[in-house]
């Protein structure tokens, strides 16, 4: 079955670059470099299928990018232990409700995402991520913070797209498929003589007595096997409880 996403993508242009990072779970990876933005979309929108492919159904929510969710670009100082970094920094903020009447913002660098923290307000901002900040990246070295800050040249946007997605029966083992074991595995025509027992056969040869009439469930055979319409029917149920 064909699943729609919108999946959100932060786009940055650095020393003639177009550099693709697609906002989507920790633990899955989807990036794209180059120039055109034609063709990095739809090497994105491939690299998106092959991960969808792979990702259990109950993560797949995740891929959609929260309504509302914004770029902002904060005002960056940072003291590191070789130097000191300021200039601009984007933040990724997306908004998610927690109960039916609060909603939250969920923060986070759109380049390291494993890294994150949640404000009440957008006035809240600046203060939590100086701090923010401050805590995760005092240990980098000053060439590295330069290359996550912003230059303006960088944008959010969004891709959509339609996949087919893993899905839970994909996950049965009835759908893994075995080459090995294909040739040996019961057809469709033997099942039921492996987990039935033929009473027909039986009955016709005189091997067992002929048992009491039920009704209505002899008329409901009836109608089903001799009937305008006749119908496969399978009487199931355990020893002794009439079905010859």
């Amino acid at each position: 079955m064909m699943t729609h996403f919108t999946v959100g993508v932060y786009q940055a242009k650095k020393e003639g670059t177009e550099e693709w990072t697609a906002l989507i779970p920790v633990g899955q990876y989807a990036y794209q470099q180059g120039q055109g933005e034609t063709k990095l979309r739809e090497r994105m929108i491939d690299r998106l299928r092959q991960v969808l492919r792979e990702t259990p159904p109950r993560d797949q929510e995740l891929f959609q990018l929260p309504l509302g969710t914004e770029l902002e670009r904060l005002p960056f100082d940072l003291k590191l232990d070789d130097g000191r970094v300021t200039g601009t920094v984007p933040l990724i903020v997306e908004p998610r409700w927690i109960d039916a009447d609060r909603q939250i913002l969920f923060c986070y660098h759109p380049e390291r995402r494993f890294e994150w923290f949640i404000a009440d307000d957008r006035t809240d901002l600046v203060n939590l991520a100086t701090m923010f900040f401050r805590h995760h990246w005092k240990a980098l070295d000053e060439e590295a913070v330069r290359g996550l800050l912003s230059n303006g040249r960088d944008r959010l946007i969004q891709i959509a797209f339609s996949t087919e997605a893993k899905s839970l029966l994909d996950m049965l083992p009835s759908r893994k498929k075995d080459t090995k074991a294909g040739a040996f595995s019961p057809r469709p025509g033997q099942v039921l003589q492996q987990i039935a027992v033929d009473e027909t056969h039986r009955l016709s040869s005189a091997g067992v007595a002929l048992g009491v009439p039920r009704s209505p469930y002899r008329e409901r055979l009836t109608y089903l096997l001799g009937g305008p319409r006749p119908r496969s029917v399978a009487v199931i149920g355990p020893p002794g409880s009439g079905k010859t």
